[in-house]
């Protein structure tokens, strides 16, 4: 974030508002008590040494003890709780707004994003919790602090004025030292993250294939960069804490010798004395705040500025190229550019009500990128030729999406029904437990649920990505014969395969 207080995350985000008001009345009122606890104190005990009568002072204390401890509470507990409601609110918005980006950067970056508004947004919520509150009482009780030990004794005031930037001056410094080594550990403990998820699903294969040294060399020298990354920043975050406590302890100390020195030669009264000696020390103390939160906020801003920069960007989607015809699907010069070339390239082919049509081609010929470019999900600057699309559209894609609950839930996800034996999924309850990663069942299963969500839908337009991958012979036969049914009750169904069994029983087959 450019700022402490990034404009785009209070014009973005709604709840935050209401949390930086709130945040800023708590941190108002506890100011005001912590001040009036220290003059009651310092004005008490100087009016013992003195002999002085002192009233009722003392039994001010202990209420105004209490309401700070009552005050502190509430507000911790409130902004626990509104912490939540904006950590929600930008993985919500950051999810919507990755629906509207290129789906093949998505993908390619999916580590990245999983990372960032998992973990990385998790880490945000010291910023919110710490560092913004510190930020605030800066902003509200070092003023109010300063203008008390000013009506007290303007030279201690001035000297907290001349010493005061010193520290927010330093911080700078810090700070933008430390926003290149946590930009770097982000990106190592993201890449980190990706690269333990591969390796972790092609297990099995690299076990088959005996090729295992190697990952276990790659996984060690991730685990030594991440490992230097997160030293760095505990170096750098060190070091800041260190400068900035030597700096407001010696502001206070400054203070404190320049009130020793004028109360022996008696430029100053006990009491003025002791209530500055008291109160000073709070007008540096939500500085130091600051920068001891920073470090413990420095990870989560940097998820945040990410998520922040992907939701205040134009989404680069629209679907131009898209036209509303008669039914089926045409398209005409199609081309789509990438990063590894424009594939497919001048692709033309007419899929027609009651067909089966097959696009069929090596891996990388752009098959499903094809089926993206049919369903409009692909920048406008990214395709040319033109799309038209007669009828609303159910698509299979590769990976079919899971979400945390049960088999049932999840095959009723999109808003349909199970789609017959399909949905039966033998040695599978229904009420069997499904992770957010698609853990608990296997890869086929997981195909099954995404085949019987869309089968089960009424479009009049399907399509399907690689459909047989990871199912067994048995039940690609049973697949590619519901393929056909949908086809003979006049559905247009369009299909991404290498697999020879769904190009042989293809009415129309497209080679890419």
């Amino acid at each position: 974030m450019a700022s402490p207080i990034d404009p785009r995350l209070i014009r973005l985000v709604p709840p935050v508002r209401g949390f930086i008001v709130r945040t800023g009345v708590a941190q108002a009122l506890e100011s005001a008590l912590v001040i009036a606890r220290g003059v009651c104190i310092g004005t008490v005990a100087a009016k013992v040494v003195t002999g002085d009568a002192v009233g009722f002072l003392p039994y001010l204390v202990i209420p105004v003890v209490l309401l700070h401890g009552l005050v502190a509470w509430a507000a911790t507990r409130g902004a626990n709780r509104s912490v939540g409601a904006v950590i929600d609110e930008l993985r919500e918005q950051a999810m919507a707004a990755l629906t509207t980006r290129d789906p093949r950067e998505v993908e390619e970056r999916a580590g990245y994003w999983r990372h960032v508004l998992t973990k990385g947004l998790g880490d945000f919520r010291p910023y919110l919790t710490e560092f913004l509150p510190a930020l605030v009482a800066t902003c509200v009780g070092t003023p109010l602090a300063l203008a008390v030990v000013f009506s007290y004794d303007w030279v201690s005031g001035l000297i907290c004025v001349l010493t005061l930037p010193l520290i927010p001056f330093f911080m700078v410094l810090i700070g933008k030292l430390t926003a290149d080594h946590t930009r770097r550990r982000l990106e190592v403990t993201a890449g980190l993250g990706t690269q333990l998820a591969d390796l972790l699903a092609g297990a099995p294969t690299l076990r088959a294939m005996h090729t295992t040294e190697r990952p276990a060399r790659q996984i060690r020298e991730s685990g030594a960069r991440h490992e230097g990354a997160t030293m760095g920043v505990l170096r750098l975050a060190f070091l800041s804490s260190f400068a900035l406590e030597f700096l407001a302890t010696l502001s206070v100390a400054v203070v404190a010798v320049s009130i020793g020195l004028r109360l022996v030669v008696g430029e100053i009264a006990l009491l003025p004395g002791l209530v500055v000696l008291i109160i000073v020390p709070e007008v540096f103390n939500p500085v130091r705040r600051i920068g001891a939160s920073y470090h413990a906020a420095a990870d989560g801003l940097e998820a945040a500025d990410a998520v922040l920069s992907l939701i205040d960007a134009d989404p680069p989607v629209a679907g131009s190229y898209l036209r509303s015809g008669a039914p089926g699907v045409r398209a005409e010069g199609l081309s789509v550019s990438g990063r590894d070339g424009t594939r497919p390239k001048n692709l033309s082919f007419h899929a027609q009500p009651g067909t089966l049509t097959v696009l069929t081609g090596a891996n990388g010929s752009g098959k499903s990128t094809a089926l993206l470019a049919v369903l409009g999900t692909l920048p406008d600057s990214a395709v040319t030729g033109t799309i038209t699309i007669g009828g609303d559209i159910a698509y299979l894609p590769a990976r079919p999406a899971v979400a945390a609950g049960t088999v049932a839930e999840n095959l009723a996800l999109m808003g349909t029904a199970p789609a017959g034996e399909l949905a039966a999924l033998p040695g599978l309850p229904l009420d069997h437990r499904v992770a957010a990663d698609g853990s608990g069942i296997s890869a086929g299963q997981r195909q099954r649920v995404g085949l019987a969500r869309v089968l089960a839908a009424s479009a009049s337009v399907v399509l399907l990505d690689e459909p047989t991958a990871h199912l067994s012979p048995e039940l690609a036969a049973d697949v590619i014969g519901r393929l056909r049914t949908l086809a003979d009750e006049g559905r247009t169904v369009l299909v991404a395969s290498h697999d020879h069994r769904v190009v042989a029983a293809a009415d129309e087959v497209v080679a890419l």
